[in-house]
């Protein structure tokens, strides 16, 4: 109702109050009930076919699950607790739990964080950006295509995060030039959906696009002992994936917004004077680009000699013996809860596998349901899929995979094989924002709803499941994965 003119309304709650007071307390009531369950769950005796120290683990394990689909305390700080409560609870020794935080998937993240926040820090990302659009986006289908490929590209070899955070000023600041309102404009829901599915699908194709993929073969590793996927190996197994969903993606962009305008002249003024008040490209941002390069020329070429992670650091520490970044620049940007989560779901798998938790669950999640290894891996394909739109994706793998490995001797499948599985669909994050910070950024544009999220984001799913099949009928048994 309206009191005066010129105030605001007052809306009236008119549920009872005890549902009112529920509801505002809901955090506060769930937080309650897992915790109270898992203290339940460890006072109560386990199954008989699993030692005491795998049924500890696997409350936690739950415990975790709970926290990290609901979101109710950061990611971060679940993975944390996981740390710290298997030393307590004395399921293993803390120095050998601490060990496993310490791994080189975490300091390879690191490595991705600080070279993309050099790049953000520096202005050269914003730089090229802006070049790159300016440049392709002769009309407003191009310009659309522009900020997908550039999304895409920029993914490949940066973290998604950092991509994500560098292209969403630009294009609000092109919608905004170009006088888009939030309620009916197509082309402007377009752009926001470009900038997410690009980053997805550019993070995808590559073990640079973010931490997920270096968490799974990680886990891999620890797991297995001897499996292991390497960085061309890895580009060479989903790029068919990658490339159908690209153009899938393109295409279901072009069908569902279709650019509603027909002059941009206005952005190519607003860009053009944004580059020029950048002036011309400085040493730092030179040195910087050149540090980039020879990285990514190590990355593929000595990876394997001197691996991935020390490459990473040297890297960081040329760039700070060069005097090119200062810490400062690197905090802002650098994303510090989410190698923090890495971290701790890494040192959780590892104890799942190593207690036999993980086969314990995975034999009693998928023993019996089927014979046959490839409807196995559909499946958890499916389940993947189906989780990463309810929570972070890295989460997904840090859950489904230690269990899912744990099955591949069972069914005969090479673990190589199972961790694509997961790391590939578990990216399928396409129908809500909570999955991949991504569709979190395109969505806080408001120009996005929910509704519009669901309904495009199930064809990419979709299509994602299609592409995988080809992959497992295909294309892997081609290249002599069984």
């Amino acid at each position: 109702m309206k009191i005066t003119e010129g105030t605001p309304d007052i809306i009236v709650d008119r549920r009872p109050l005890i549902l009112v007071i529920l509801d505002r307390m809901r955090r506060e009531i769930l937080l309650v009930i897992f915790f109270s369950t898992f203290f339940f769950l460890i006072s109560v005796e386990g199954p008989q076919d699993l030692s005491r120290e795998g049924y500890k683990v696997l409350c936690v394990f739950f415990l975790c699950v709970s926290l990290w689909t609901t979101n109710l305390i950061p990611l971060s700080i679940t993975s944390l607790l996981a740390i710290a409560t298997i030393p307590m609870m004395g399921i293993m020794n803390a120095s050998d739990v601490y060990s496993f935080f310490g791994n080189k998937a975490v300091f390879f993240i690191l490595g991705v964080f600080i070279l993309s926040a050099a790049m953000i820090a520096c202005g050269l990302s914003t730089r090229i950006s802006i070049w790159v659009i300016d440049n392709w986006g002769a009309n407003p289908s191009r310009l659309l295509m522009a900020i997908y490929f550039l999304s895409a590209f920029s993914s490949c070899f940066m973290s998604e995060h950092a991509v994500a955070a560098m292209m969403f000023p630009i294009v609000s600041e092109i919608v905004n030039t170009l006088g888009l309102k939030k309620e009916d404009s197509v082309f402007g829901k377009g752009m926001f959906f470009a900038l997410a599915w690009g980053c997805i699908i550019g993070g995808t194709a590559t073990v640079f696009g973010g931490g997920r993929v270096l968490l799974g073969v990680e886990i891999l590793e620890k797991t297995t002992h001897n499996a292991s996927i390497g960085i061309l190996e890895y580009t060479k197994l989903s790029f068919p994936l990658v490339f159908i969903l690209f153009i899938g993606g393109w295409v279901v962009l072009k069908l569902f917004f279709s650019p509603d305008i027909t002059d941009i002249e206005p952005v190519h003024q607003v860009l053009q004077k944004k580059l020029r008040s950048m002036g011309a490209v400085t040493i730092k941002e030179k040195g910087i680009a050149g540090v980039m390069i020879l990285t990514l020329m190590a990355w593929f070429c000595f990876s394997e000699d001197i691996g991935i992670a020390n490459i990473a650091l040297i890297a960081i520490v040329l760039l700070f013996v060069l005097n090119l970044i200062n810490w400062k620049m690197v905090e802002e940007h650098v994303n510090w809860s989410i190698i923090l989560m890495y971290g701790g779901a890494i040192c959780l798998g590892e104890v799942m596998s190593q207690s036999g938790a993980a086969l314990w669950l995975a034999k009693h999640a998928f023993e019996g349901i089927t014979q046959s290894p490839t409807v196995f891996l559909l499946l958890v394909a499916v389940l993947s899929t189906l989780l990463t739109n309810c929570m972070s994706n890295s989460a997904v793998i840090a859950i489904l995979l230690p269990p899912a490995l744990s099955m591949s001797d069972s069914y005969g499948i090479s673990p190589s094989m199972v961790a694509m599985t997961v790391i590939l669909t578990s990216n399928f994050a396409f129908m809500l924002p909570i999955g991949t910070p991504a569709s979190a950024v395109a969505y806080s544009s408001r120009f996005i709803t929910i509704g519009e999220m669901v309904r495009t984001g199930s064809l990419l799913s979709f299509l994602g499941m299609v592409a995988f099949m080809l992959l497992l009928f295909f294309y892997w048994p081609m290249l002599g994965y069984h």
